[in-house]
């Protein structure tokens, strides 16, 4: 029996070259293709980005360089694969596709996708500094029917939303002098509640950001633009697409926040 078959694999859908010598058989891992009938998004995490942070000498806890980079990072996906939103908040970036980007396999959409990210977001921050460290991410696939799009985007808002709080107390205990394992207990156990009240406190409140409490939306947007007509031999308005980068997104779990998505997903276009 065949390996692939005998750990209840789909058949390999390999590239490589088949033969006596060949063993695409025991290339278990590329049949796993996106299922039919799902939109899906593909979430890039950051891989190591402390270090990015510590040797670049970023801004705590969240910095408008590394940020501004990341909305690049995703702009390619958009240039490339036609990608229709994008969201981004701390080192995680991601992608909605409404249709599939030219290939279905799992495994080249995750090595992909992860090649491009660090590719684009190595050279976006040696803008910044040169350095010679490896700047990395991850990528997994993530299936979504129509439902699932706008609970998954409410999910990582509220992620975005949590990490934030725990961020800005993190950096009021840190300016008291708490560090390590002191700092760490002082934090745990509190909701997002709490982590505001400790934030107010020490006067950090006003510091917080739109983007840094919501996160930031990249999606389509349509503009007009003059035009020659050289046949008729006048001036006409064209309409066009570009992508927009919202600083101040909406709040996926409000009415006009399901409204937008909702739009977004019929149209592709806002």
């Amino acid at each position: 029996m065949k390996r692939w078959k005998k750990l209840g694999f789909p058949k390999p859908k390999s590239e490589a070259s088949k033969g006596e010598l060949s063993l695409v058989d025991n290339e278990i891992y590329s049949g796993i293709v996106v299922p039919e009938g799902y939109y899906y998004f593909v979430r890039l995490d950051g891989w190591c980005f402390h270090r990015v942070c510590k040797e670049l000498k970023l801004e705590k806890p969240f910095d408008r360089f590394l940020a501004t980079s990341l909305c690049k990072c995703a702009e390619e996906f958009f240039n490339i694969f036609n990608c229709s939103l994008a969201y981004i908040f701390s080192d995680e970036i991601n992608l909605l596709f409404l249709r599939k980007p030219g290939f279905e396999r799992i495994e080249k959409i995750d090595s992909v996708f992860a090649g491009i990210a660090s590719s684009r977001a190595t050279i976006e921050l040696r803008k910044l500094k040169k350095f010679d460290f490896v700047v990395g991410f991850d990528c997994r696939v993530i299936p979504a029917d129509k439902k699932d799009v706008l609970r998954y985007l409410i999910w990582r808002q509220a992620e975005c939303k949590r990490n934030c709080y725990n961020a800005f107390a993190q950096l009021a205990l840190e300016k008291k002098g708490f560090c390590g394992e002191e700092l760490s207990k002082r934090l745990a156990g509190k909701n997002v509640s709490a982590l505001k009240r400790l934030i107010k406190k020490e006067g950090l409140l006003s510091c917080m950001g739109p983007w840094h409490e919501k996160g930031i939306l990249l999606y389509w947007k349509k503009y007009k633009k003059k035009g020659y007509d050289p046949i008729r031999k006048k001036e006409v308005i064209a309409e066009r697409r570009k992508v927009f980068v919202d600083w101040n997104p909406v709040l996926f779990n409000s009415a006009s926040g399901k409204s937008f998505i909702l739009n977004l997903m019929k149209n592709g276009v806002v």
